[in-house]
């Protein structure tokens, strides 16, 4: 009983962990009585047939678009069918509402291709209501077809000649969120002329455990590495799910 009382001291804990918000807590809360929520955000929901929020969304709402201003890391652990997808993408899609410049700036990582598609109808049918674009990478069709659909080459006028250097760096991003699997994903990092992730701002590691448990080409050491792009060199605001031992992120409770 004592070795039993003694492991269970050493086993480490997050500062999240601690003090975690309990979702039990929470009511639904009816469209009109969301704070902050864009009215155009508010249609597109009525138009799926909600008149609420359920309990994971209102916490996740008031932990990203509300006090908590995405300033942390989230984890969120809820059943399935508890509305999880439609808790970050909402305000994920909130928050780049007001983005002038069309860029990557946001990452959904799932598992399979079928998890993928399910999310993208999501962020699909809210995204378009802000002005917001939404790319799929998940293998369905040729990488070159999905290459079309997440880069923009610029117009090229006829009888001139062009730089092959300089014509790469016209390259520009045709998706603000992009949903993907891991394979696909590197696809795209290691060969797709244009793909940058140095805009990155919110990512979304959905089904943690299955993503987590195998390396999927390193893909996540990968997507951390190409985000350092800022002036303190830590990674950008992120919605993520990460273990302790990566070292890469704090995620820290407010007192």
């Amino acid at each position: 009983m004592e070795e039993q009382k003694e492991k269970q001291k050493k086993v480490a804990v997050l500062p999240w962990m601690r003090s975690p918000v309990d979702v039990s807590l929470f009511e639904e809360c009816p469209l009109s009585l969301v704070p902050c929520l864009d009215p155009r955000l508010k249609m597109s929901l009525q138009n799926m047939g909600f008149s609420s929020l359920f309990p994971v969304q209102v916490a996740v709402w008031q932990e990203t678009i509300g006090p908590g201003s995405f300033e942390r890391d989230l984890c969120v652990n809820s059943p399935t069918g508890s509305g999880k997808t439609l808790a970050y993408a909402l305000p994920i899609v909130q928050a780049l509402s007001t983005r002038a410049v069309k860029c990557l700036r946001a990452l959904v990582v799932l598992p399979t291709r079928d998890l993928a598609l399910q999310v993208k109808e999501v962020f699909s049918a809210i995204a378009p209501a802000v002005g917001l674009s939404v790319g799929l990478a998940v293998g369905q069709s040729s990488i070159a077809d999905e290459i079309s659909q997440l880069v923009k080459r610029p117009k090229l006028e006829a009888g001139v000649c062009y730089n092959p250097d300089g014509f790469s760096l016209g390259l520009q991003s045709s998706v603000d969120i992009l949903v993907a699997t891991p394979g696909r994903l590197m696809d795209h990092i290691n060969s797709t002329k244009g793909f940058t992730l140095e805009h990155l701002c919110y990512l979304v590691v959905d089904e943690t455990d299955r993503l987590l448990r195998e390396a999927y080409q390193s893909w996540l050491p990968t997507v951390l590495h190409l985000t350092r792009f800022n002036d303190e060199g830590f990674f950008p605001r992120a919605q993520t799910f990460l273990p302790s031992s990566l070292g890469s992120l704090k995620t820290i409770r407010r007192s």
